[in-house]
């Protein structure tokens, strides 16, 4: 029974947050999607409220498993639009390498300054003959 009350309470607070962020988007005109908005309330919530997320993790466990089938209309649905893809494919592919490129280059340095400033913060293993105190 506890399980079930847990997945009611989190359904209730992801599509609260999800609607919130649709009415806030709509009546502000701001230039973001409703979803991602909602996206951001259900995050503050969680920061908020900690106790919230045995719920929200509760209800959104399933989906969440199951994300794959949600693609199926996305990727059927751009058949519709092949003709343009055909037509654009060198600059589709320019756009892909190059934001793929960029995003995992930003990754890789934001991650290595990461590393560098736990190392040098911490006890650097390999300063001390490789054994750690």
């Amino acid at each position: 029974m506890r399980d079930v009350r847990n997945m009611i309470v989190g359904a209730v607070l992801v599509f609260a947050a999800y609607y919130l962020g649709l009415v806030v988007v709509s009546v502000s005109a701001l230039p973001i999607p409703g979803p991602l908005m909602g996206l951001f309330f259900l995050l503050a919530m969680l920061f908020l409220f900690p106790q919230l997320e045995v719920h929200t993790a509760r209800f959104v466990t399933f989906p969440l498993k199951h994300m794959s089938l949600l693609f199926i209309p996305a990727v059927l649905g751009v058949s519709i639009y092949w003709a343009d893809i055909q037509s654009n494919a060198l600059a589709i592919a320019i756009a892909i390498i190059v934001t793929t490129s960029i995003s995992l280059g930003i990754t890789a340095w934001f991650s290595q300054q990461l590393f560098n400033s736990k190392s040098g913060s911490g006890s650097d293993v390999a300063s001390k003959g490789g054994k750690q105190e």
